[in-house]
Order: C-alpha cells, then structure tokens, then sequence
C-alpha cells in the first residue's frame, strides 16, 4: 500500500483530509484519538479495536492499514483495511464446483466508522481505487442493508465510475437476542407449546445422566487447550468438517485466538457434556456489551437428543445470569438460531471489481453457479424433497459414532 498519503477535500461546511497509515506505524496519538473514537462509537465491532487489529498483526500473515479521515486536528472516521489472498468459491448447493483466486482490499468492521457524509465516502474510495498496490477488488462484509454505506454504494456515481459492483449472494438476515428482564420473562415469549417443546428436549438430554449432564463455560487461558482437545474432536465428525472444508481444522491458529481472547477477559467458549463426553461446542466471546457466537457443532451421534438445541438454551440461561451483556448476537441466519431471536436485521456483502476481464470472468462463474443453484432448488423444492435430500447429504458425509450415546456410556 501507499504510505503516508494524504487527499484533501474542501466542502462548504466541512474540510476533510484522509491520511493512509500502516498499523504498526500509528502514532501515539493518533491513538488515543482512534481509542477515544472508539469510546464514543460503542457499535463498534471488535474488527475495529486496535488491540485485535494489532494481534492480526503479530501472527505474521495479514497487511493492515489504517485510513484516517481527519476535520482539522479531531477524528471525524476510520476504517481499517486488510490485503489478502483469498478465493471467490463457486458452488452448487453445498457442493464446490471451482474456486477463483483473489486478491483482495477488505474494508474491516463493516467498512469501519465514517460519518454518513456523501464527500466523505467519495474521498476514501476514490483513494481506494486510484491505490497502485495490485489488488483485484475491494471487499466489504456484514453491510447493514439499511445503513447509509450501502445506499451509497448502491447509487453514487463516482463509485459505479471507477468500479464494478457485485452481490455475491442475497443479503442475509443477522440474528440478535436482546437480554433484557429475566431468563423466565425470555422463555415466556414462546408459545406455551413451544416452551414444553424445548422443556421436553432439556428433560430428556438430562436424564441421560441425571446431575452429570451440563454446559460448561470456558473463560480463562488455562482452560483453552482442554476446550480445543474436546472442541475438535466434536468437528471432526460435523458435515461441515467432511463436506464443505470448514470446522475447527486449525487447532494451532485456533488455540492462538482463544488464548488472545481469554488474556483479553473476553473468551467465553461453551461444551455440553454429559459423564464427561463432549456433545456439543459453541467457541464465542464477549467484547463490550455484545457476546459473539463464532462457530458451533455437535457430534451426530447425539442428534436424537437435540444436543444443539439444549446447548443454546444453556447458554442463553448463562449469559442471563452470569457477566450478562446486552445483546447475544447469533450472527448469520440459520434456522437452528432462528427460534431464539428476537431481532434481525438484512445485512450484505459486496465485491467492487476494478475493470478488467478477470473481474468478469469471476463474477459471469460465480452468478451461473448461483443461477444453477437456485433452478436446482426450485425444482427439489417444488416436490416436496429438499429439506430430504439436504439432511441425507449431511448425514452420509459425518462421521456417525458406532451405537448410541447411551451405549457408548
């Protein structure tokens, strides 16, 4: 990247500059400028805290700038960036089909903390795409459908000039739980058949083993490696893991990360257990007054006692009464985390191609994968066969545990 660039742009009520720093290059005071930012922006996610950023830093594998829009000495906005290598995966269903390489510009925390001003924006991605570093497309995740940056993204112009808009798939419901009364006023929201539904489920995992049938929280760094060991032994046997590449297959990086968290007082990472075996993982931290689920499994021995289920409702109940922040965000849409929401909201990705064939090429794959995908599913779907055929492919692809768990005991 370019260093120590510096644009100005003259506005009838506003002057701004944008300064470009190397995260490992910023100032003392810049910051406490950036901290003090942070203070007064308490949405801010952890992606744009600089002791993360800084951890990033330290593992030796990411180039992390910082841009910082300045109105006179103060603050007025900042948005860290990250160049990396990564792939533009194009599937059918849950099947890989081909991956493209790219290396790509992404803008961290949603796009950062810029003030919703038209010719603030304007600035910083007229910077963006006029950098020399070679990169083929800027990058922005967990845009909120109805924040002012991706309206302009949407629509204004000097962007749509210099860059080539891409929706990679349809924006997605992100899953929020606000903790607010008690744990018992929570539950009673539910229809009372719901709330025997979910009764039932706790009632019959616990009498498995009457007293021995727990969820355990992991908070400390002496309590990470004993979490990975039981964590990715439960991965091993997910679909996820066997099917689509993903799981807890770094356990190296993995511990990395925790013991961050846990040095930090933020980990809080949960097993269910029952006599002692690992049934089911969630890893998620706590940062300010919001808890993160970061990823979650179960074994598929254990289906029939709707582990997952009993799990959530465990750690539900222990945020309620134990350290309790303000939301529990149970992140991208699935049905499993559906049920114990109480808040969504649309939030998007976009990819901003700068011109050329190759940009083409990847976007013209990625939507006919898409559009395949769909057709295919509107097809299963019309005959009744999808969620059938989507719960045989998981199935056939974990690791099942010979017998059942109360066998297995």
């Amino acid at each position: 990247m370019e260093v120590g660039t510096t644009l100005e742009m003259m506005r009838e009520t506003a002057a701004y500059r944008l300064e470009l720093v190397p995260m490992d290059q910023v100032s003392p005071d810049l910051l406490n400028k950036w901290r003090a930012f942070l203070e007064d922006h308490s949405q801010g996610s952890p992606m744009l805290d600089p002791i993360w950023l800084q951890e990033h830093i330290a593992t030796g594998n990411s180039q992390i700038s910082v841009y910082f829009l300045l109105r006179g000495d103060s603050l007025a906005g900042f948005v860290p960036v990250l160049l990396s290598d990564s792939q533009v995966k194009c599937q059918l269903g849950e099947i890989g089909v081909r991956s493209f390489p790219v290396r790509r510009m992404t803008l961290l925390g949603s796009g950062g903390l810029f003030p919703e001003d038209n010719s603030a924006y304007e600035m910083l991605f007229r910077h963006l795409s006029a950098q020399k570093e070679r990169f083929d497309a800027l990058y922005l995740d967990n845009v909120p459908t109805d924040s002012f940056l991706w309206k302009f993204l949407e629509t204004n112009p000097q962007v749509h000039k210099a860059l080539t808009r891409y929706v990679p798939e349809r924006p997605a419901a992100r899953l929020l739980l606000h903790l607010e009364g008690s744990f018992e006023s929570y539950m009673a929201r539910f229809s009372s058949k719901h709330r025997q539904t979910l009764r039932r489920k706790v009632r019959k995992f616990q009498d498995l083993a009457p007293g021995e049938t727990l969820p355990v929280c992991f908070t400390r760094p002496d309590q990470v490696e004993a979490f990975i060991e039981q964590a990715v032994e439960i991965s091993r046997k997910t679909y996820q893991w066997q099917l689509l590449g993903q799981g807890l297959r770094d356990a190296a990086k993995l511990k990395r990360h925790l013991l961050f968290l846990a040095q930090h007082g933020w980990l809080r990472s949960y097993l269910l257990v029952c006599k002692g075996k690992p049934c089911a993982f969630v890893t998620g931290f706590q940062y300010g007054s919001r808890y993160y689920l970061d990823d979650m499994g179960f074994d598929p021995a254990w289906r029939d006692y709707s582990v997952g289920t009993v799990l959530q409702v465990g750690i539900i109940e222990d945020l309620f009464q134990n350290n309790r922040p303000k939301v529990y965000d149970l992140g991208e849409y699935g049905t499993h985390k559906e049920e114990f929401a109480t808040l969504n909201y649309l939030q998007g990705k976009v990819f901003l191609f700068r011109p050329g064939v190759y940009g083409s090429l990847v976007k013209t794959a990625h939507r006919l994968c898409n559009a395949s995908t769909a057709a295919v599913s509107s097809v299963v779907d019309r005959f009744g066969l999808k969620k059938r055929l989507k719960k045989l492919i998981r199935m056939s692809s974990s690791e099942t545990s010979s017998g059942s768990p109360t066998q297995q005991q």
